[in-house]
């Protein structure tokens, strides 16, 4: 999916094969989704990719070099996946928008689980990290705004708005990435069922603020991509 952009970096070289480096990274973040960042050691990865220690220490000298170039890699992705359509002219449009963005954070989940690990003695990535979340949060909070300019949403009435409404769209949205490490650790892919309960999650908080037949259009769209479809595939 979002992964692909760098999977695909060099498809202009000849070989139009990954380069080391980027298989480096690649594999490194299927591995520390599955196992946490804790748990995976540079021989690991080198052993898993089938090159030697000292070939992968060749491109990142130090595990925590890897892990930066990982986090540049989370960052590329969702704000691919955080750029909103030009318009959005349905509540399936909505829908779909989000929907992605839920499988784009599940896929960069292994960075998110391990915050506290990383930042707590790493103030160079705490310093971007820092950056990127207010960009977040910033870049939803906007989202909002133009939404209520469409006239899907209403102003939130005083204490209030949609700063705090984004902060706190940003907290569940963290909150069911922790979950869902603890309650699938080894899946590949996020299930319907666990992407309709993070769009569940965030209809809940929003839905007080939204024009109420958007609301209940948004809710339907949810159900039939992600419910519906998955009785129908039965």
């Amino acid at each position: 999916m979002v992964l692909t952009k760098l999977r695909d970096a060099d498809k202009g070289s000849k070989s139009r094969r990954p380069s080391t480096q980027q298989r480096i990274v690649l594999r490194s973040i299927a591995l520390f989704n599955r196992y946490g960042i804790p748990n995976v050691a540079v021989d690991r990865i080198a052993s898993d990719l089938k090159i030697s220690p000292g070939n992968l220490t060749y491109h990142f000298k130090r595990k925590r070099d890897l892990i930066r170039a990982t986090l540049e890699t989370v960052k590329q992705s969702l704000r691919l996946a955080l750029e909103r359509p030009v318009s959005v002219e349905s509540a399936r449009q909505g829908a779909e928008y989000l929907i992605r963005l839920f499988r784009t954070f599940w896929e960069q989940r292994f960075f998110f689980n391990s915050l506290a690990y990383l930042l707590t003695d790493d103030p160079r990535l705490m310093s971007e990290y820092t950056v990127f979340s207010r960009w977040v949060i910033d870049t939803i909070e906007s989202d909002l705004m133009y939404l209520a300019q469409r006239g899907y949403f209403r102003q939130p009435v005083e204490p209030n708005n949609f700063r705090l409404l984004a902060e706190n769209i940003w907290s569940q949205l963290l909150q069911w990435l922790r979950m869902q490490q603890i309650e699938s650790p080894s899946a590949t892919t996020p299930s319907d069922e666990a992407v309709y309960s993070a769009a569940l999650h965030l209809w809940s908080l929003c839905h007080l603020w939204m024009d109420r037949a958007f609301a209940d259009e948004l809710l339907k769209h949810f159900r039939r991509l992600l419910i519906s479809r998955k009785r129908t595939q039965r």
